[in-house]
């Protein structure tokens, strides 16, 4: 007994963690974990387009496949995992493909005017026409694009001129050519995604690789590429760009052109590449320096890169900079300098949301002092924050007034390509003084123009005294606002709606003056101008208020319409109801967590309609002790919280009657707070 204790506890040798659990194995999982939410997320779309069901199955399979091999040690390993990993990639390629269809199946219409103006300029240059001497306007229409998809300026106008480098259209061009138009937009971009999927796959680490096609997975990065961000087309060139970007100094013959000619394309179609490019050039140089290099052989690198990437950028851009270069200027830089409206996941976020600030220029004013104070860190720590060279934009663009989540999330495949393939030696534990010094000088600075920007406040004050709804159809398309100017300057507003971080078109002012005096206060009317821009009364909004001289951002406190709403019991007839016999409805009052809410004497109007084939008709069945046919009916809660409504009917109509219960609200008597709708079919 006693040699027994002893052996039980002997402590048994602890393999080593590459003996127990492979590097591969959670990567693996991973990916098997995607290529199943690939099939569930085909499977969803079965019955609207039935050939997507074999491969859903198919990809479901295939990820139960990878999850039990990725736990059977070896399994994907050698050649072997080498097969399987290609036709994991193979799958994900085929399964964004799929996708994609469905989702344009489903909604045709373009969901940027980015896609829109790009191949709306491609039409044109196959035409003869310079698009930057025309206007985007037509696009619009002819692509479908709603209001809400427009770039507006602070005066409420609509962004028409085309404001990208040529490349981003002339991708579009041969496709033109050969009669390729309908949704070349969103093929174009799926495309490129998945291609850079597949460079993804290519350059990555082995242990690493599968993980390329769960990040590719990822719902931000395709919703992106349907939905209209073109983001996704500078993706593959900039990840090749990417590639040991470090070793470019010492590269020879083609493999010194791959890498910056690949750059110039990237920032040749969309401007966000273009805060990248100093701090690559820093690093070629920090590169150089630890090689010993002195003088002009330091620089010697960062100025042929800086060459070539300038040929591949200008080459397909000098037909328009020779023919109307004013024009071509303007339409470039119009992201940067045109007065456009704030949006955005970044830091804008807490002046849209939480009204921490209202000066848009100081706001500016912090992107510049981010985007210096970021270089300055990079260079005199270099190569501390060697892997931070490709993804710096987005830490810069995170304070701009348009930060955008594809400038956050879209240099992340190029980012960690970058760190997988460059090299990372040893650093001593601390910076010199002098380097200390100035980063915290450069720390200090975006401090101060973040302050500056938090305290500099909204010049107006905007409060919502009224609204007005569309009843049944439960959007507000009108509000009443008082707004106050507390500066010294006459202002003049501009107003649209905020619903869930999304800015509608500007809405029209039907009463009150268009400019309000200083220290002075004015009521305005203002009305939605499409149905686009009519915020749901389940949800809450704010009116925001945008002026251009000087560039201001003011808006109201959250209003919502609607705190509570109906549930009716039954929430279904499932039977024929005989004409005569009664049908008792209780509806009770819920909160906003669908808590019962225990008021009595609250109105409760019951209402009845037909909708028939041809049309609406009045239903006739008599709901309390109301005539036949009326409608709405309305009933106390009890101390419950609950209305109780009898329903008959005498006649029995070819269609059901619908039954709709909703509140009233006490102030501006609009209707509230819907239930669901219960048809009942009445038989003889």
């Amino acid at each position: 007994m006693a040699n027994a204790v002893r052996l039980h506890r002997t402590p048994l040798p602890t393999p080593k963690l590459s003996q127990r659990v492979p590097r591969e194995t959670a990567a693996w999982t991973v990916a098997g974990i995607v290529s199943l939410l690939w099939g569930l997320r085909l499977w969803g779309y079965g019955t609207l387009v039935p050939a997507v069901v074999i491969p859903g199955l198919v990809l479901s399979a295939w990820g139960l496949f990878l999850m039990s091999a990725a736990w059977v040690p070896g399994a994907l390993q050698g050649k072997r995992g080498r097969m399987i990993f290609v036709a994991t990639v193979a799958l994900t390629v085929v399964a964004l493909a799929l996708w994609s269809y469905t989702q344009v199946f489903t909604v045709p219409a373009y969901g940027t005017d980015e896609m829109a103006f790009d191949q709306y300029a491609a039409q044109l240059v196959l035409h003869g026409v310079d698009p930057f001497l025309r206007s985007m306007g037509p696009s619009f229409a002819k692509f479908q694009v709603s209001p809400n998809g427009y770039t507006f300026q602070l005066n409420g106008t609509p962004v028409t001129a085309l404001s990208y480098p040529a490349l981003s259209f002339l991708l579009y061009v041969p496709f033109l050519a050969l009669g390729w138009s309908t949704q070349l937009a969103v093929a174009l971009n799926v495309a490129a995604w998945a291609i850079s999927v597949i460079l993804l796959a290519i350059y990555l680490p082995a242990n690493q690789r599968p993980l390329a096609t769960a990040v590719a997975s990822l719902s931000i990065y395709i919703s992106y590429a349907v939905g209209g961000v073109t983001d996704a087309l500078y993706v593959p060139f900039l990840i090749v760009a990417a590639v040991g970007w470090d070793r470019y100094g010492r590269a020879q013959g083609w493999a010194a052109w791959v890498g910056p000619l690949a750059f110039g394309c990237a920032m040749d179609i969309k401007q966000t590449a273009w805060v990248l490019l100093p701090f690559l050039l820093v690093g070629l140089i920090g590169e150089s320096h630890r090689q010993g290099l002195r003088g002009w052989d330091r620089l010697q690198s960062a100025v042929r890169y800086t060459v070539i990437t300038a040929i591949a950028f200008f080459i397909p851009n000098i037909p328009f900079l020779m023919g109307a270069p004013m024009a071509w200027v303007r339409g470039v830089i119009t992201p940067m300098l045109a007065p456009t409206v704030p949006s955005g996941q970044g830091w804008i976020t807490a002046e849209m949301f939480l009204h921490a600030g209202g000066s848009l220029t100081a706001v500016t004013v912090l992107s510049v002092v981010a985007l210096v104070a970021l270089g300055i860190i990079y260079a005199v720590t270099y190569p501390r924050l060697k892997g931070w060279t490709f993804f710096a934009p987005s830490l810069i663009l995170f304070w701009a007034t348009r930060s955008f989540g594809s400038y956050l999330v879209m240099l992340v495949p190029a980012a960690w390509v970058a760190w997988a393939t460059t090299s990372h030696s040893a650093l001593p534990r601390r910076l010199a003084r002098k380097g200390r010094v100035l980063v915290a000088s450069s720390l200090g600075a975006v401090a101060a123009a973040l302050a500056v920007a938090m305290a500099d406040p909204s010049p107006l004050t905007v409060r919502i005294a009224g609204v007005h709804t569309t009843g049944q159809l439960a959007t507000v398309d009108a509000v009443t606002v008082v707004v106050r100017n507390a500066s010294d300057r006459p202002l003049r507003p501009a107003f649209t709606a905020d619903n869930g971080g999304t800015l509608t078109a500007f809405w029209n002012r039907l009463s009150g003056p268009s400019t309000i005096a200083p220290h002075s206060q004015a009521t305005m009317t203002l009305a939605a101008p499409n149905f686009y821009a009519q915020p749901p009364l389940t949800g809450g909004f704010q009116i925001v208020a945008f002026t251009s001289t000087p560039k201001t951002i003011s808006h109201s406190t959250a209003y919502l319409p609607t705190t509570w709403h109906l549930a009716m019991n039954p929430d279904a007839v499932n039977r024929p109801v005989l004409i005569h016999h009664p049908v008792t409805l209780h509806i009770r009052i819920l909160n906003r967590f669908d808590h019962p809410v225990f008021a009595r004497g609250v109105p409760v109007y019951l209402g009845q309609i037909i909708y028939a084939q041809s049309g609406l008709q009045y239903g006739q069945a008599r709901i309390n002790r109301g005539y036949p046919g009326e409608t709405p009916v309305s009933a106390l809660t009890n101390a419950r919280g609950i209305a109780t409504f009898v329903i008959r009917s005498a006649a029995a109509p070819s269609s059901p009657i619908y039954f709709e219960a909703n509140l009233v609200n006490d102030t501006y008597f609009y209707p509230y707070g819907y239930s669901q709708i219960v048809p009942v079919r009445f038989v003889r």
